[in-house]
């Protein structure tokens, strides 16, 4: 039986579909676990409203990211040819370097008007930190997309995990040294400061990358990839709102608490096993663009991947559905117990979104953006709604999260029928 299994892995490895998968997610789970296992730790220095504080500051860091590239690293991807890639990864380092800027500029004008909706003074001490988050993520971003469509996933592990290494690390001696208050961001943006430059000092050593400053180029890259900007990043920018928006108004609505409760229980799932979805995605978008350049058809590799990622989520999803209350009371304390119950209720909507988000790239791939601008406004109305009436109506956390995770159910699988059927269609070039 063993040796059956053995051999059964064995050859999947030889698939290069599974190969790089598996290059990225060794990487990746690496990465990942590292603040997962320091997490009973990091529970037992730093207050659950630290830790809620934390979480929601991730959060402003995942809008922000998206706002300071304007997707544009998405277009890396699409090139032929590598000297086009490079023009595009030039424009990725202007945005993000002057976005970032403008935000900074936007926060030391704006910080009276600011401060007057922020009621958190937590929060409110670490705004000027923001831009420089956005700054390290957005420049990682745009490289990651780059070593992507090079086949070095070996460089992106790397990062990822000089990332988490970093922070991971921080986040304890911080503790101990009493900065329970600022540990945890401070050593969050001390890991991406280091994943940036590892990445950086891997593209001027070990390719031919110059930087490219020529305006006429930089501005045909600019309008050549103009549905981009136009469309997802309004698309990513409202998905993440709305996948975020437990912690924003959790914090206001039920306390700092109850963002830590939510916060953690959405680690928990989303960490172990969104590292498979990512390291899936960033495969399945590097063979979907090369089948889109040679103008044939999605429609196996998205049954195919589907199928696979169902495999991969359905066993251990169920056994969270069935033991969280009890793990979060072993591993975090019986404090935690809270973030077990809300772990089960958020499953069913968690598992349909971990079969969607590797095949998400099928939109920039068939340029679908369009379209689904009007299914995230629905979304985060829906979303914020479900909250906000569990909230109102019934003051109660588990049931706001409840009619939140089943509002995220639905529409999953209305996305998920949407992405088999427009990978049938014929596909016409949108970028040569």
């Amino acid at each position: 039986m063993i040796e059956k299994i053995v051999g059964g892995i064995k050859a999947r490895l030889k698939d290069p579909f599974w190969k790089n998968v598996a290059t990225l997610f060794s990487g990746s789970a690496l990465a990942q676990a590292l603040p997962i296992i320091i997490l009973p730790v990091i529970t037992r220095i730093y207050s659950k409203e630290a830790l809620g504080f934390y979480f929601v500051y991730v959060a402003i860091g995942l809008l922000t990211q998206i706002v300071v590239s304007l997707q544009y690293q998405l277009a890396i991807m699409l090139p032929k040819e590598t000297k086009d890639a490079y023009k595009v990864l030039s424009l990725n380092f202007i945005l993000v370097s002057g976005i970032s800027l403008l935000m900074f500029l936007g926060i030391l004008i704006f910080f009276d008007f600011i401060d007057s909706y922020i009621e958190q003074i937590e929060l409110l001490l670490w705004l000027y930190a923001v831009p420089v988050s956005a700054f390290f993520l957005g420049m990682f971003n745009a490289l990651s997309y780059f070593f992507n469509r090079e086949k070095k996933y070996k460089i992106i592990s790397i990062g990822k995990v000089s990332k988490s290494f970093t922070f991971s690390v921080f986040h304890i001696v911080f503790g101990l040294l009493g900065f329970l208050s600022s540990g945890l961001i401070l050593g969050l943006i001390l890991g991406q400061m280091a994943s940036m430059l590892y990445l950086l000092y891997c593209l001027f050593s070990k390719t031919e990358y110059k930087l490219q400053l020529s305006f006429s180029e930089l501005k045909e890259v600019l309008l050549k990839y103009k549905d981009i900007p136009l469309f997802n990043t309004t698309l990513s920018f409202l998905n993440t709102l709305s996948n975020q928006l437990p912690l924003f108004l959790l914090t206001r609505w039920f306390g700092a608490g109850a963002a830590g409760d939510y916060g953690l229980a959405n680690r928990m799932v989303t960490t172990p096993m969104g590292l498979v979805g990512q390291s899936v995605g960033q495969v399945f978008y590097q063979e979907a663009a090369a089948i889109q350049n040679k103008g044939g058809s999605l429609a196996n590799i998205v049954k195919v991947t589907y199928k696979r990622l169902f495999k991969i989520g359905l066993i251990p999803f169920i056994l969270l559905a069935f033991l969280a209350p009890w793990i979060f009371k072993l591993v975090f304390s019986a404090d935690y117990v809270s973030s077990g119950e809300i772990t089960r209720i958020l499953i069913p909507w968690l598992f349909i979104m971990f079969l969607n988000s590797p095949l998400t790239f099928i939109i920039t791939v068939l340029n679908k953006q369009r379209q689904m601008v009007l299914y995230d406004i629905c979304l985060l109305i829906a979303r914020f709604l479900a909250l906000y009436f569990g909230y109102t109506i019934f003051k109660n956390l588990f049931i706001a999260v409840g009619l939140f995770s089943a509002v995220g159910f639905i529409f999953n699988i209305a996305l998920l029928l949407y992405f088999q059927y427009i990978s049938k269609k014929p596909i016409i070039k949108v970028y040569d």
